[in-house]
């Protein structure tokens, strides 16, 4: 049995541990704990050219290529079906490397130049204090420095220049063959007379096999883009002669038979590596756009839908994922993914935080949990003579504005050819404000000012109690502003909230400085606080979901009326690094409650604190905005991200004013002790410590109930304090970006 197939019966479970005749030297909690703790490594592996309908692991086309390895991947891991990147490579390479979408790194168009100065995903892979540094190499088609690097020396270091420690392969991008081509390793170009599929497959083998510490490799093969070849005939299947006249008569059956022999190489990677090493290494694949036109499957996309253009056929990509962190096995998911996503996804999986603003969101909680929270909205754009604009999709719809105004209206549940444009249908109307409402925010954020500036026209709300009981965000739309003090510090901040209401949805958008002073506890923030750009929209008339949707690590939770977010959950758990940070997997037990004062998060008196970025965020009650001595029935003091109103502590009944109640309770008894576990009483210090009773207090399951046909939230101040779940859709405004 060979180490890659070895590997491939080692899912991080421990009853596949013991069946496939692991060393019985450790216990399975051993196992799991060391699993739980090491840094896994990660292997991108990149795919030119490759879109669904020349992927075995889609049923689209009859016309497929054979590719046991990849094949293997899929079985053993999870399958994204609504995966989309851009549809050209040099752009989704830019989304990839940077987190970013092209309008924020500078990468909209092919070819481009990347800037040297962005956080690339090797930077961010250094970026952790507590473990050892990241080696990241980059392998094969780099494409990020514009077609003049074949020729400028100074670009020759583009990518080492980007924070990749050790590169090798072609700078400029596409190949004009792939037996003679231009090799440059570090800086010195040769000219490489070696398959250029087996030769970068060579090259991440010896780098590998090289490293002791956790590394990054990116693998990015020039297969099977143009020019159509023959590959050697021991990597393939296919019965092909050869001769200029067939490749030009047959070219797709070239191009399938370049991905059969990336496939084959990419199996000679992986038994390369040894099993334990393998075992720890999440291992991705991804198509980089869609199929060129010249050997799409008409069958499946319309040929003028193919790469370079923002249709399924051009931006819709296999994207594979397996390995550690993977528990998921032989699964289909339907989520919406980026590519912009693997960079905050990786990031978790390595255990570091993103503190620079990003488009990524990360998917990691849906390597283990099918029911993980993620887009609501997907996206991608191009710069191009034939298709400059940008296409934006929910689960049901895709909305596609060219530069010149003309837009597109596509059902995702029925017309994957997108031949049936639906945009004159007023019954959509709703859905494609929201869509737009979502591209506008997200092409705009890099143009809005830090703050905005106070005009006679806002209304000063420093210290303000708020009085309101409306239940709908309109009857909030305001402009405001307040002067407050970091109290330790001795710093006077400006704050400022702008609320706004189109008819469908409100948008807040603020500078995160509160109403209130600050930093005011028994020892200082860990981070000082500074203004940001927070922009959240919720829907006007919000709806209850069928289900309740589960509180992330990747979704604040509600803004407030005086321009703060609520951020309930902490990246701390018992046993896990410092129990401060670095606890990314939601589904850790034992989470710390950050407003239990025994546990020392350095909040002040309104059960706040700052982020790595110096974002000012509530863990619990604020302390403000509302009376909560029961002398008068609570006002709303903000919305939570599925559009219900939170209102404060009190409620009136028969019995007059008087707290709300939650239906949460402390267990009885005491924790699990041993190994991984805390031991002790339960006393509130992990919010595993509670547990729901229906029925026990006012409140439902997410701290909320309905008021003469009206859901809302309440405060409370005994847990959960805010919400702890959603009752409605939470929107994707709240999905963090830092």
């Amino acid at each position: 049995m060979t180490n890659f197939y070895r590997s491939l019966c080692l899912p991080s479970l421990a009853l596949f541990l013991v069946s496939c005749g692991s060393d019985s030297s450790q216990t399975v909690a051993e196992v799991i704990e060391q699993t739980s703790t090491q840094q896994p490594n990660i292997l991108f592996i990149v795919s030119d050219d490759q879109g669904l309908d020349a992927s075995a692991q889609f049923s689209f086309s009859n016309d497929l290529p054979t590719t046991p390895i990849i094949d293997s991947l899929a079985s053993n891991g999870i399958v994204f079906e609504n995966a989309w990147a851009t549809p050209s490579c040099t752009t989704s390479r830019g989304t990839l490397i940077s987190g970013l979408h092209g309008i924020h790194s500078g990468v909209d168009t092919t070819p481009s130049l990347m800037d040297t100065e962005l956080l690339t995903l090797q930077r961010l892979l250094k970026m952790n204090d507590d473990k050892p540094d990241y080696a990241s190499a980059v392998v094969g088609k780099w494409h990020l420095a514009s077609p003049n690097a074949a020729n400028d020396p100074e670009l020759q270091t583009h990518p080492n220049d980007s924070g990749v420690d050790y590169y090798a392969g072609n700078v400029a991008g596409n190949l004009d063959d792939y037996f003679s081509w231009p090799l440059t390793i570090n800086g010195n170009t040769t000219t490489s007379s070696t398959y250029h599929t087996t030769a970068v497959t060579d090259l991440a083998i010896d780098w590998v096999g090289a490293q002791s510490e956790p590394w990054f490799m990116w693998l990015a093969y020039a297969a099977p883009h143009a020019p159509f070849h023959l590959p050697p005939d021991n990597l393939h299947t296919q019965n092909l002669s050869g001769d200029a006249a067939d490749i030009a008569a047959n070219p797709r059956d070239y191009y399938l038979a370049a991905i059969e022999a990336m496939d084959t190489e990419i199996g000679r990677l992986l038994d390369s590596i040894p099993a334990d090493e393998i075992d720890n290494t999440f291992i991705v694949y991804l198509g980089d756009n869609g199929t060129p036109r010249a050997v799409l499957d008409a069958s499946v996309f319309p040929v003028s839908h193919g790469k370079n253009s923002l249709y399924e056929g051009g931006i819709r990509v296999p994207l594979i994922v397996s390995g550690a962190g993977v528990t998921r096995i032989n699964s289909r998911e339907s989520a919406l993914v980026n590519s912009v996503d693997l960079y905050a996804t990786v990031a978790d999986l390595a255990g570091i935080s993103i503190t620079e603003s990003v488009d990524s969101v990360s998917f990691s909680g849906l390597l283990s949990n099918a029911d993980a929270a993620g887009r609501r909205f997907n996206y991608s754009e191009f710069v191009d003579e034939a298709a400059t604009g940008w296409a934006v999709r929910s689960d049901t719809l895709k909305l596609i504005e060219y530069a010149d105004g003309t837009r597109e209206l596509y059902d995702m549940t029925s017309d994957l050819r997108e031949e049936s444009n639906l945009i004159s249908q007023q019954q959509f109307s709703d859905q494609i404000a929201e869509m737009e409402s979502f591209v506008t925010q997200l092409r705009a954020s890099d143009e809005l000012a830090p703050a905005e500036t106070p005009t006679e026209n806002s209304t000063d709300i420093t210290g303000a109690i708020l009085t309101n009981q409306a239940t709908h965000c309109a009857d909030y739309v305001s402009s405001s502003r307040s002067s407050v003090m970091d109290v330790i510090n001795s710093s006077v901040f400006e704050g400022s909230l702008r609320i706004e209401n189109d008819g469908a949805l409100c948008t807040f958008s603020s500078n995160a400085i509160p109403n209130h002073d600050f930093n005011d506890g028994a020892s200082a923030f860990p981070n000082d606080v500074s203004e940001q750009v927070n922009v959240y929209t919720i829907p006007a008339s919000p709806e209850l979901a069928a289900t309740p949707t589960a509180l992330s690590l990747t979704r604040d939770n509600a803004i407030l009326l005086n321009g703060v977010k609520v951020d309930i959950l902490a990246a701390a758990c018992f046993g896990v690094g410092d129990e401060k940070t670095g606890c990314n997997d939601i589904n850790q037990p034992w989470r710390f409650d950050p407003a239990f004062a025994a546990n020392g998060f350095r909040v002040d008196t309104h059960n706040a604190h700052t982020q790595a970025n110096g974002d000012y965020h509530y863990h619990g009650l604020p302390n403000a905005l509302f009376l909560s001595d029961n002398s008068t029935v609570s006002p709303v003091i903000g919305f939570a991200a599925d559009g219900f109103p939170i209102y404060g502590s009190s409620i009136q009944d028969n019995s007059g004013v008087r707290k709300v109640l939650s239906s949460y309770r402390l267990r009885s008894g005491s924790r699990p002790s041993g190994q991984g576990q805390p031991g002790g009483s339960y006393d509130g210090t992990y919010r595993d410590d509670y547990e729901y009773v229906s029925g026990l207090g006012d409140l439902d399951e997410c701290n909320g109930m309905s008021v003469n046909g009206s859901y809302r939230y309440h405060m409370t101040e005994a847990f959960p304090h805010v919400i702890s779940c959603f009752s409605g859709t939470p929107d994707d405004s709240f999905l963090k970006r830092n």
